[in-house]
């Protein structure tokens, strides 16, 4: 189970299931009739809805397909399909099933053997679904966003599955009426359903998805979060241990659920699985996130000892496949713009016993602002037959100059934003300030102004905070000097408030225009931006609009 914590104006609890809890096949010994052959009848609990799928999983070293076979319902023979690809015999009712027991047998001959026959029961719920509800507005915005990573990445966009959205919501209105992990001591997991409690339906995320008739494998992310169903979705991405399964490409439908402040996704599987290295953040992105509060459980800073939050913003490989049966990590290395080393801190299978396939490396600070960085690394995969492979990787990021607004670009449009911010090429930003508006824009995305731009004595002035959070820069006071200092890169402007100078790295400068202090807060003129940012500052007259192009 991971659980994740959010330490700004909203409070956020994630949590993830350790495994991949799937209805694939578990076979029993097999049975000797001159061939081999495993089977799982399902479903075999009490189910949800009035239309179940009913699946006979069937595996046997037979090449050849089955002469004869039949299913049959309550003592009536049903059109059942045979998948001979996926071993499967699947058969979903035309009408309504009554509330009660339901028995099925399967009967498989193959020329020149003895019948194999089979049977199973199963319940329908007296409060059984007759009709799945439509999306509302928070699941269908839950999965855009999710939607939004996986065009980020070039992955398959998935499917909503009406089947899973109603465990998705149904396992959140469990949690909702049992207040699950509202209060510091309590140990119950957002993953796991205590039967009796109000709203059970079943223990596992596997119960839940097939009480609604879902036959096929799944995995769950949970998340506690007050606040929009969007940053829940990015909350999840961005925690490390929660990022697999949205960048998994073998997930081809999903299912979302959102009730008072939980927020469920349950991921469902292809049943042909294929083999794939995914790294994020994607290479090329011109927006990611500098920082990682952490805010999970498992800390994934718990195998490294002394290490404290924040850290920079988690990077991973994920190496998805059918026919792996170990990925070790040979080596790994994170460099900045100035080609110098990043300390991080890794986590592998062999140290961190949440993993399997994964990697995390997080670097052991915040990462800059708007600063590119190139990450090596290299794994080696042992394959089921015992062979091994090499998958190495090389590729750059740039973070974001401003917090937020990398999500708030890739929601606006996914496809743009990939078009335009996947590139290797320099890529500059622009920050403009207009003079009588109460926003400020960042490559076309608005944020609200802390303070408003003012007039006094002819002269415009911006604050110089809403300039520093447009440019990815620091500004601290220096309350004995009176002055402020904006710092960013290798560049320190020192803004003295209460004389005509600046300093820019200690050199000192004259102006006649300088930073003055109006109310409690330090504005900075127009007219000196272009001296003291280091950016190409425009001003054009007809909107009153400050360009600053960096």
């Amino acid at each position: 189970m991971y659980a994740v914590q959010r330490m700004t104006k909203y409070t956020a609890l994630i949590m993830m299931a350790v495994l991949l809890w799937c209805t694939s096949l578990v076979l029993p010994a097999p049975h000797a009739l001159a061939f081999k052959y495993g089977f799982q009848g399902a479903p075999t609990d009490t189910v949800g809805v009035t239309r179940p799928t009913i699946v006979f999983y069937f595996q046997t070293d037979m090449t050849q397909a089955p002469s004869t076979y039949t299913m049959s319902l309550n003592n009536k023979n049903v059109s059942a399909v045979y998948d001979a690809a996926n071993g499967t015999f699947k058969y979903t009712p035309d009408t309504d099933l009554q509330p009660g027991e339901h028995t099925v047998r399967m009967l498989i001959t193959y020329k020149g053997y003895e019948p194999i026959e089979k049977s199973w029961s199963f319940t329908v719920a007296k409060d059984a679904q007759k009709q799945f509800a439509s999306a509302d507005s928070a699941q269908l915005e839950a999965f855009a966003a999710l939607n939004d990573f996986r065009v980020l990445y070039g992955l398959p966009s998935v499917k909503m599955n009406d089947q899973l959205n109603a465990s998705a919501t149904a396992h959140a209105k469990y949690l909702d009426a049992n207040e699950v992990k509202q209060s510091k001591g309590s140990q119950e997991s957002l993953h796991l359903q205590t039967p009796g409690k109000p709203q059970f339906i079943g223990k596992t995320p596997l119960e839940r998805a097939a009480y609604f008739g879902y036959t096929a494998k799944v995995g769950e992310d949970a998340a506690y979060v007050t606040g929009p169903i969007k940053e829940a979705i990015d909350l999840l991405f961005d925690a490390p241990y929660h990022r697999t399964p949205f960048l998994d490409p073998n997930v081809t439908e999903v299912g979302l659920g959102r009730v008072g402040d939980y927020t469920i996704i349950e991921f469902g599987y292809a049943t042909t699985p294929v083999n794939q290295l995914v790294v994020s953040p994607a290479a090329g992105d011109r927006y990611v996130p500098t920082t990682f509060e952490g805010n999970e459980d498992p800390d994934p800073l718990r195998i490294h000892s002394g290490s404290v939050y924040p850290v920079g913003y988690p990077i991973m490989a994920q190496y998805y496949g059918s026919d792996t049966d170990k990925v070790k990590l040979a080596s790994a290395e994170v460099t900045d713009g100035s080609k110098q080393k990043v300390d991080t801190f890794v986590n592998t299978p062999d140290n961190d016993d949440r993993l399997t396939n994964a990697f995390i490396i997080m670097p052991s600070k915040p990462l800059k602002p708007n600063t590119t960085y190139n990450v090596k690394l290299s794994l080696q995969v042992t394959h089921a037959n015992g062979t091994t492979s090499t998958e190495s990787k090389e590729w750059n990021f740039t973070t974001e100059p401003t917090p937020g607004l990398g999500r708030m670009k890739l929601h606006d449009n996914a496809a743009a934003y990939k078009s335009s911010a996947l590139t290797p090429v320099p890529f500059q930003h622009t920050a403009t300030f207009g003079l009588d508006d109460s926003i400020y824009r960042v490559d076309g995305a608005s944020f609200p102004m802390k303070r408003k731009p003012a007039i006094d004595e002819g002269f415009s002035y911006l604050y110089i905070r809403d300039l520093a959070a447009a440019l990815g820069a620091e500004v601290d006071w220096d309350k004995t000097k009176r002055a402020a200092i904006y710092t960013k890169d290798n560049l320190t402007v020192t803004l003295y408030t209460d004389k005509s100078e600046y300093e820019i790295n200690g050199q000192l400068k004259q102006t006649g225009t300088p930073a003055r202090l109006i109310g409690e807060n330090t504005m900075v003129p127009v007219r000196l931006l272009a001296e003291v940012l280091g950016a190409k500052v425009d001003y054009i007259d007809a909107t009153r609009t400050v360009k600053i192009t960096y």
